[in-house]
């Protein structure tokens, strides 16, 4: 399986333009900290993303894609009015990550079982399906982990689905996004050796003035 340019499909060169705006605003949300305008500007990219699929004919990550999008739209919202002081009840998110989880599994069923629109296969859908689930259940809980591993996992699946339909542009920005949290990792894991090292170094200085008295 590999991807197979269309330099005589204008339609093609449409979805590879609406990749290419989607690459500038997952790039440009790579180095981004503040959490509302990162989700505000993945939801932008998202955005782009479920057109390009679309042009592709790829239509059921262009509707996941178009639902993710919705997601971080109204997440990104809700995190601005906490941010401005307004009282947001933690049981508005869960009402949303409830909804966009049901309409996600629903889209997938329609599209790839009764619709029956061209994928991959069905088991790569549902696979993108489950990712997305993770992703949204880690927006509403406390920390990033499960988050950031359900990202992972979307791209990664991704990548499969994107070199079915040819879509050259979006197999870089999933890449892009799996390395990203590749360095994130690795930089954590640095941070813990290096404190263990220092704890390490701290029980020793300690024992070793024990032993002194």
């Amino acid at each position: 399986m590999t991807i197979e340019f269309q330099f005589d499909n204008p339609l093609w060169w449409a979805s590879q333009a609406f990749s290419f705006v989607a690459l500038v605003f997952m790039v440009g949300s790579f180095q981004v900290k503040n959490k509302i305008i990162l989700m505000l500007m993945l939801g932008l990219g998202t955005t782009f993303l479920a057109g390009s699929a679309a042009f592709l004919g790829n239509y059921t990550l262009a509707v996941l894609f178009g639902l993710a999008a919705v997601r971080n739209y109204v997440f990104s919202y809700l995190d601005w009015r906490v941010s401005k002081g307004i009282h947001v009840s933690r049981k508005l998110y869960y009402f949303f990550a409830g909804v966009f989880t049901v309409a996600t599994i629903v889209s997938t069923v329609i599209l790839v079982h009764i619709m029956e629109v061209a994928t991959y296969g069905a088991w790569l859908e549902w696979l993108i399906c489950v990712t997305l689930i993770g992703l949204i259940i880690g927006n509403v809980l406390k920390g990033t982990n499960l988050m950031r591993l359900s990202f992972v996992g979307n791209r990664a699946f991704n990548i499969i689905n994107h070199v079915y339909f040819n879509n050259a542009i979006a197999v870089i920005i999933a890449t892009l996004a799996i390395i990203s949290n590749a360095v994130y990792y690795i930089r954590m894991l640095i941070e813990w050796k290096k404190k263990r090292r220092e704890k390490i170094a701290e029980e020793r200085i300690m024992a070793t003035a024990n032993d002194q008295n």
